[in-house]
């Protein structure tokens, strides 16, 4: 194979071994070539056509998200050639590639690039908050590496790249590197000790906060706010109604009109904008939760939330 060289660096690259490949299909094996290869802290696999392969945008898609579930690294494909038109197709799709060593589509290169250029991160992201509030509350996150997230989060790996950063920079768990150079996660706490660590740094997911009379036929909500919190104690809940949905979601449902009479000021149910979206189907996470009112200065408030709070552990 020729040097490959992405943004004036070549690239070093090493067959994959057989016990890597061991779950990809016989046939796939006999049209590709997998090496393993890295640029600075971001390892990936590097896949050659042995003979002329069809470029069909969606077929490549396809096969790369197989290949990243079974090998566990982002794919990227070596092309001799591209024509503009299927180069375009390619990055509609997020498909990863390198054109010979005069172009390459690898945003999440791209941005470990800049990363090295910026300063340490000072405030937790809403996305690297997901991630403790997932490992403290839904499952274990301990040895994750950001292929496996992207599995289970509604986020990518781009973005989750980002909050591993986020998280080690802060220190609110350990980043580090397996005998294949994939970053994991590793949280050296129990649970109720990560809590308290990680307390400083959480804030309310609260965007904004909205009213409105009716919601459309057929849309699921998730409760949030005294109503949640109604749900988890022995607290009466208010007369009005308080339900939460994530950013993109409420866009998407005001373009379609899903909302009667939407205002700032009053209505029959409280809409609060979340930065990230719920952890639970029907009712708000109870970490979440606790951050959105912890400042609520009513004592019966205060006295509930600490209850919930204390069931968790």
């Amino acid at each position: 194979m020729e040097k490959i060289i992405v943004a004036g660096k070549e690239l070093e690259l090493s067959l994959m071994k057989k016990e890597e490949l061991k779950s990809v299909p016989i046939d796939t094996k006999l049209r590709f070539q997998f090496y393993r290869s890295r640029f600075n802290d971001y390892e990936f696999c590097l896949l050659e056509a042995k003979k002329d392969e069809n470029h069909a945008s969606t077929e490549c898609l396809n096969l790369a998200t197989r290949l990243e579930s079974m090998i566990g690294l982002p794919i990227v494909y070596l092309f001799q050639g591209l024509q503009f038109v299927e180069r375009n197709r390619l990055i509609d799709r997020g498909v990863y590639f390198i054109v010979s060593s005069k172009y390459a589509f690898l945003p999440f290169l791209v941005l470990n690039t800049r990363e090295k250029e910026q300063k340490k991160s000072e405030k937790l992201s809403a996305v690297a908050q997901y991630i403790l509030l997932y490992h403290l509350q839904v499952e274990s996150l301990e040895g994750a590496s950001m292929v496996e997230l992207e599995k289970k989060l509604p986020y990518t790996y781009v973005t989750i790249s980002r909050a591993f950063k986020t998280l080690g920079d802060l220190k609110l768990c350990m980043i580090w590197a397996d005998e294949n150079r994939i970053k994991r996660l590793h949280f050296e706490k129990s649970p109720k000790e990560q809590w308290e660590h990680i307390q400083p740094y959480l804030k309310s997911p609260v965007n904004r906060v909205l009213y409105l009379d009716s919601i459309a036929d057929g849309i699921n909500m998730t409760y949030g706010g005294i109503t949640a919190l109604s749900h988890y104690t022995h607290l009466n809940p208010d007369e009005v109604c308080t339900c939460i949905i994530d950013t993109k979601r409420y866009r998407e449902l005001q373009s379609a009109g899903a909302f009667k009479n939407l205002n700032e000021s009053e209505g029959i149910i409280r809409l609060e904008v979340w930065n990230y979206p719920s952890l639970s189907q029907d009712y708000a996470d109870p970490i979440s939760l606790y951050l959105t009112l912890k400042d609520e200065k009513d004592p019966r408030v205060e006295k509930e939330l600490e209850l919930m709070i204390s069931k968790i552990w």
